[in-house]
């Protein structure tokens, strides 16, 4: 977690839990849980025993001062086809390339729904999740910051942190001495 002051940002995270595993549950088989031998015994229990397990670290969260944002960045079908494309057409971003993510295209109703129960089951007024078009990734990038800028304002008590008294005190010193050095050519 971010220390008191700081902005961490988790990409793909705990919600793969309600996510990949929902629409994979041989997947589950990897976790060794001590509830599940086998994938039959997953249950709607097992489920709703997660997303309260989300709600529950969330809520902790939000009780102990982090602002939680959740951002799903909603692409189109066809937009991702573009973009994996992209990947193998342009060497430079062959790194990128998965074949998990064509092999996951078949699953894609699949995944819509879970993620529709998850969106369902913990929007929060503490952790509240924002859909944002995603297709478009300039108009995509000012709607996630629009958004981080107006939950931030809504906070009064958000300050830049301080400089130690010391420090504060010889930041002229500081200032003279990198001015001072010959810049590297």
């Amino acid at each position: 977690m971010p220390e008191k002051g700081k902005f961490s940002v988790f990409n793909r995270s705990h919600y793969e839990n309600v996510l990949i595993t929902r629409v994979n549950p041989q997947f589950l088989s990897h976790e060794r849980h001590p509830q599940i031998s086998k994938t039959e015994e997953i249950d709607d229990t097992f489920w709703e025993n997660r997303f309260e397990s989300i709600r529950d670290f969330e809520k902790h969260c939000a009780r102990n001062g982090i602002i939680v944002m959740k951002f799903y960045l909603h692409m189109s079908k066809e937009e991702q086809r573009k973009r994996l494309l992209r990947r193998i057409d342009k060497g430079k971003h062959n790194w990128k390339f998965d074949t998990s993510d064509v092999r996951d295209r078949a699953l894609w109703d699949a995944y819509s729904i879970c993620y529709e129960e998850a969106f369902q089951q913990t929007s929060k007024k503490h952790a509240p999740w924002f859909i944002v078009p995603a297709d478009n990734k300039v108009r995509c990038s000012l709607i996630v910051a629009q958004i981080i800028l107006e939950q931030l304002s809504a906070y009064n008590d958000i300050v830049y942190p301080k400089l130690a008294p010391e420090i504060q005190a010889s930041l002229e010193e500081y200032k003279k001495k990198l001015e001072a050095e010959k810049p590297d050519l």
